[in-house]
């Protein structure tokens, strides 16, 4: 299984609660790589990595994660190339369905910008169509 299919990654900025909407299309019958977090600073060194978690389970399948290493890409600006511990998400639909499934994972990570300490919660929705 490829679990390295790029990063998204979420640099350290002012804001506090963060939630995207997530679409990817999936293989039938095979785990897959449908998201990815890390967390880097100003200076391009890794973050701590933060707790994910599941809060509304896919009906049709299941998702778990894994702590990989990878290098920052191109939108991580004078960081890219850099290599920072991430977490990736992969999502395994149940034998023999087809069609779309939705999940949602949050979590909350600290931040530490301009000198003070602040906390982003951050909620993502997937939704994943099965071929």
């Amino acid at each position: 299984m490829r679990i390295l299919l790029g990063f998204i990654f979420l640099a350290l900025f002012p804001t506090f609660s963060l939630a995207d909407t997530i679409r990817e299309t999936v293989p039938a019958n095979r785990a897959s790589a449908v998201g990815s977090h890390a967390v880097y600073g100003p200076y391009c060194g890794a973050g701590i990595i933060p707790k994910m978690k599941v809060t509304r389970a896919p009906k049709n399948g299941s998702v778990s994660f894994k702590q990989v290493s990878g290098k920052l890409g191109e939108n991580a600006g004078r960081c890219a190339g850099k290599t920072v511990k991430g977490t990736v998400v992969v999502y395994k639909p149940n034998r023999g369905f087809r069609g779309e499934d939705v999940f949602n994972v949050r979590f909350t990570m600290n931040m530490h910008t301009y000198g003070t300490a602040k906390i982003r919660n951050v909620s993502n929705k997937y939704i994943i169509k099965v071929k």
